[in-house]
């Protein structure tokens, strides 16, 4: 399952250990940026949606192992080239509006990814994804409400356009090449095809650009160098630098 082997096809748990990853990246992200909010209520938003993601993170490492030693593993004993977080979140932020309008995108597509495990047969799995869909329902609200805000502005919303014109294709490429095989969907572990995920994220995300009277979207595929691996659902392994952010410390050396 953590396995850096790019020909890996998508398992049931290779798709939660990609949610749970980069729930564990989008926390840190929310922990970073924190002192960059503009204004006193952002404090305590920002820190309280990182308390959410490591704790969706968390859960899903509970619901991955089957017994503490593994739990650890996946909290803590991963190399950079065995994290599946998304693309998307690789870079660090440029500014605030780069800020809000990933953590839109990044919290839109796991939200879109896990609708599709609502109804699945382990009824854990469901609860877990609906409930991993209300923390994201409220970052959201909370990054939309900021890029409406920003778009009043001419300079913030170029800077919107900007961000989204490099950020988009990062998000959209999380889903994988289309007309692709799905294991998932055949082996109804799926509600949804991963085309069809795609499909409904594209048109959430069109919606919203044009709510915000944004320019509109490019839908092409990323152009990049790095082989799409399938399983980890992203390109090459995690940055060195944000790798030694995001990783969990043994508790051990706290003090």
């Amino acid at each position: 399952m953590t396995s850096a082997n790019a020909s890996v096809m998508p398992t049931l748990e290779s798709e939660l250990l990609c949610l749970a990853d980069t729930k564990l990246v989008i926390g840190n992200w929310l922990v970073e940026c924190t002192l960059n909010g503009r204004a006193l209520p952002d404090f305590s938003a920002l820190l309280g949606m990182a308390g959410s993601s490591y704790g969706d993170a968390r859960a899903l490492y509970q619901l991955l192992s089957d017994g503490r030693e593994q739990y650890v593993h996946l909290e803590r004993g991963r190399g950079s080239d065995e994290i599946y977080s998304m693309n998307l979140l690789d870079a660090p932020p440029q500014n605030w509006e780069d800020f809000v309008v990933t953590l839109w995108l990044c919290e839109s597509a796991t939200w879109t990814m896990l609708s599709g495990f609502l109804h699945h047969s382990n009824r854990v799995i469901g609860a877990l994804a609906r409930k991993l869909g209300e923390d994201a329902y409220f970052k959201i609200k909370y990054s939309l409400g900021w890029s409406r805000f920003l778009a009043g502005d001419p300079e913030s919303r170029t800077q919107l356009e900007d961000s989204l014109a490099v950020r988009y294709p990062l998000a959209l490429d999380w889903f994988g090449p289309r007309g692709g095989t799905d294991p998932l969907a055949e082996a109804q572990d799926r509600d949804k095809s991963i085309d069809e995920l795609r499909d409904a994220f594209c048109g959430d995300v069109d919606d919203e650009v044009t709510a915000l009277e944004l320019a509109a979207l490019s839908a092409s595929r990323l152009e990049s160098d790095a082989p799409w691996r399938p399983a980890a659902r992203r390109r090459g392994p995690l940055p060195k630098a944000l790798f030694e952010v995001i990783r969990f410390k043994d508790q051990l050396w706290a003090h």
